[in-house]
């Protein structure tokens, strides 16, 4: 054989031995382009860029429509953000707020790698302009120079959703792979353009998300990505109640859970998927999460209000006692702000004197109610068991009782119990933050209970601060997880759009003073 002893060999030897298709610019021929032996020049540095040393334009050397032929191409360093980009950018910082920077941090979302377009499709801001807008870039024109730096600013968002490495390693296996198919004369790989005039791949709606991100926000400088993202959903909701949904196509087996829809929604895409994935990285996706209270804390504020009480008695504000209210059952039941405030005062008696006909002050059942989200519009009512008396001291049961004489005091026996000042609206749970925070802001000035670097009004919250000491000091107490999800079984089921049972008010009543026991037990190691 003229190669060697072997057909495997010989196969070896053609491997290796053949020699490479030269690099030929771009052809413009449709139907037999040679995608992977681009060579082209550079648009700011002139040097000979491949699809492994930059990035190539998808559209590169093709006409489409009636607009010029694509010639856009750049080294992976050249390619950087536009000078309107005001590039914020979110970097490690260490405990005092000092930058922590590496090599790595300076280049990220400031320059493309070459081999990007390799993981994320590509087409320049002129082949976007053109898909988008129907028209070319016109140079010093301040609304396309606008447009060519959100363009790039999404592009390099995209390219940046996948880390160097991967990068690295997917431009090692083409070049393998172009390798073989070179030696057994056909193409390894399909090409990577171009894109019929028209299709951005959800350019579109990624350039309206880097213009909601860049929106003043009302902590920071700009919102945040949780925020921005928002906009996503909008437009998916749109294309889905458009006509070009037409071309949707669902899929089900047979129950709404068991349906999926095929869909040509650009928010949707693989490319938007990349998008949203390096946006929320560059933006540095922080969720500010409430701080917990610590039982401590829980104390210090509960014997400010004793105090209060047993200064005034049922003569102390009205305002001051539903914020009393509003904290110890957050803190003792495990609800968010909001959900502390759907409480249905008529049932709220009704248990009441039910336990004080029994003499059982071991607990009371909380009751809230209303319209969940995700329950399609039902009304949903849960009564949540809170112990009487919590296992480090805290008198819920006796508090409830004020609560309840004083709002007979203003006539007040059914509808909400908590409410705005017209005595009739449901309240809201920032209406109570004045109040707490005065008595959190008192206890860092005047104790050790609260750090004197934590700022009470951005790091306590109304929402969740309640909450998260439920969840944290029933740990520490090592309770039991399964006596938790017990307690919040109602959170889960409407969180799910249902719930475990629906029953009438009376009826869940009913089941919940059998499951007392087991109920009790997350609040009385409170």
């Amino acid at each position: 054989m003229m190669y060697g002893l072997t057909v495997h060999s010989n196969l070896l030897l053609l491997v290796y031995v053949s020699p490479y298709t030269e690099n030929t610019p771009g052809s413009s021929d449709l139907n037999a382009r040679r995608w992977w032996r681009l060579a082209a020049p550079c648009l700011k540095c002139q040097k000979r860029v491949t699809y492994g040393s930059g990035i190539i334009c998808a559209n590169y050397g093709v006409t489409r429509g009636r607009f010029r032929r694509c010639d856009a191409a750049w080294c992976g360093k050249c390619f950087t953000p536009h000078e309107l980009d005001p590039c914020d950018i979110a970097v490690p910082k260490d405990f005092d707020g000092a930058t922590l920077d590496e090599l790595e941090e300076k280049r990220r979302f400031m320059e493309a790698r070459p081999g990007d377009h390799l993981c994320a499709s590509f087409q320049c801001p002129n082949c976007q302009s053109q898909n988008i807008r129907g028209r070319d870039l016109v140079p010093d024109n301040i609304t396309d120079e606008c447009f060519k730096s959100l363009c790039t600013r999404a592009t390099l968002d995209a390219f940046w959703a996948h880390s160097t490495n991967t990068i690295a390693g997917h431009v090692r296996e083409v070049k393998y792979l172009t390798k073989y198919g070179s030696a057994l004369g056909f193409e390894a790989l399909p090409p990577l353009g171009p894109f019929p005039l028209g299709e951005h791949r959800g350019m579109l709606q990624a350039i309206v998300l880097e213009m909601r991100a860049l929106e003043k926000g009302k902590r920071n400088e700009t919102v945040m990505f949780g925020t921005a993202r928002m906009i996503r959903s909008t437009t998916t909701v749109l294309w889905e109640n458009s006509p070009v949904s037409g071309s949707d196509i669902v899929l089900s087996s047979g129950g709404v859970k068991g349906r999926y829809i095929a869909t040509l929604c650009p928010s949707e895409s693989r490319w938007y998927e990349s998008f949203t994935v390096g946006v929320s990285s560059r933006k540095g996706d922080v969720v500010r999460q409430d701080r917990a209270y610590t039982i401590e804390v829980v104390h210090a504020m509960m014997d400010m209000w004793e105090s209060e009480f047993q200064e005034h008695g049922y003569a102390m504000p009205l305002r001051s006692m539903e914020a009393c209210m509003f904290f110890l059952i957050s803190c003792t039941g495990g609800f968010r702000g909001f959900e502390t405030v759907w409480t249905d005062l008529g049932a709220l008696v009704y248990d009441l004197e039910y336990c004080e006909e029994r003499e059982d002050f071991s607990a009371v059942s909380w009751p809230v109610t209303g319209r969940f989200k995700n329950q399609h519009g039902m009304w949903g009512h849960y009564y949540i068991p809170i112990a009487g008396l919590t296992g480090s001291g805290l008198q819920v049961f006796r508090w409830t009782q004020r609560f309840v004489i004083m709002l007979r005091k203003y006539n007040r026996t059914t509808g909400w119990a908590f409410r705005k000042e017209d005595n009739t609206t449901r309240a809201t749970a920032s209406d109570y933050a004045e109040e707490i925070y005065g008595k959190l802001e008192h206890l860092q000035n005047t104790t050790c209970l609260i750090d004197a670097r934590c700022c009470v009004r951005e790091d306590y919250g109304m929402m969740r601060s309640g909450r998260r000491f439920f969840d944290t000091h029933c740990l520490n107490m090592k309770v039991s997880p399964t006596d938790i999800a017990f307690q919040c079984r109602w959170q889960q089921d409407r969180a799910k759009g249902g719930a475990t049972v629906h029953r009438s008010m009376i009826h869940t009543y009913a089941e919940i003073r059998n499951m007392k026991p087991t109920l009790l037990r997350p609040s009385q190691a409170l």
